[in-house]
């Protein structure tokens, strides 16, 4: 299951979007010098899945893109919950973004999104 912290409506994550940022709780990145540290608590903050649908009902005259900050501590069933929820987004006419942070390039269920983004160390560049 995840949680969120936050959301916000932003012209910067997704160049050439209006996004609705939904900021996730869970992450397991652990960076030094982590901008929201708080981020990193599991299962902080509220059930993404019981208020998704208010948020895009909320933003969605405003918005052509939600962008997923984050994707939990990385269990199967949560990426399941991820594509879940951005086909829903797509459902609704908006494009779809993820954030993961992990230096990975994009994951088979990655694909669903219309945007991914990822980090890239200089041990994995192509």
């Amino acid at each position: 299951m995840l949680y969120y912290t936050e959301i916000c409506l932003s012209p910067y994550e997704v160049p050439g979007e209006q996004s609705i940022c939904i900021y996730i709780s869970g992450c397991c990145n652990k960076c030094k010098n982590c901008h929201y540290p708080e981020l990193q608590l599991p299962d902080y903050g509220d059930i993404l899945s019981n208020r998704i649908s208010d948020m895009i009902d909320l933003y969605h005259s405003q918005a052509t893109c939600v962008c997923f900050l984050g994707e939990g501590r990385g269990r199967q069933k949560e990426k399941e919950e991820l594509v879940r929820l951005a086909k829903s987004a797509q459902q609704n006419g908006l494009k779809t973004c993820l954030y993961c942070g992990r230096d990975t390039f994009i994951e088979e269920w990655m694909k669903g999104f219309d945007y991914s983004n990822y980090s890239v160390t200089r041990e994995n560049r192509p």
